[in-house]
């Protein structure tokens, strides 16, 4: 059965030179749904209110609470944006409102272990030494998520492969 919420442009796994970047479209795609929901039920709950109740409603209360949807609604939409972004220098991310960029010679490696509902980046601390796999450092990857199935399979596996081609030619 093909997996209809995959990317709809999977990315061509390169040599490592050229910029990919990774996005959960089944994340952003619910995210979306969710948004939208919850917009037409705050309108259709407005609607359906008694007039006597709705003229109950300060200008500021009404503002108020269009403030908050809003911030709901923006909370979803930072929630589903997140990305990956990967090119010669090294690996990039967005979880969320924060952002993380690390060269190639931090990364350890990409994991997505089963039951992981996204990637991760296992890094290379600078403040201690690793003697051991629980030493390294984690990021979570949210832009790739377990529920994209196969094109997060082959977004983790192209990960790993510039990591690899990094190592083997390293940048300037």
């Amino acid at each position: 059965m093909p997996d209809l919420m995959a990317a709809p442009h999977q990315p061509t796994p390169a040599a490592g030179d050229q910029p990919v970047s990774y996005r959960s479209n089944r994340l952003r795609f619910f995210v979306m749904v969710a948004a939208l929901g919850l917009v037409a039920l705050s309108f259709v709950f407005w609607v359906a209110l008694p007039p006597n109740l709705k003229a109950e409603f300060t200008l500021s209360q009404a503002v108020t609470l269009l403030l908050i949807l809003g911030l709901f609604v923006f909370a979803l939409l930072i929630v589903g944006n997140g990305v990956v972004r990967a090119d010669a220098d090294g690996l990039s991310f967005r979880n969320g409102l924060s952002r993380h960029r690390y060269p190639w010679s931090r990364v350890h490696q990409v994991v997505m272990r089963p039951g992981d509902a996204w990637a991760q980046v296992l890094l290379i601390p600078t403040d201690r030494a690793v003697e051991v796999a629980a030493d390294l450092d984690h990021r979570m990857l949210m832009g790739i998520q377990r529920g994209d199935g196969t094109y997060a399979t082959a977004a983790v596996e192209d990960l790993n492969r510039r990591l690899k081609a990094a190592r083997q030619h390293p940048h300037g």
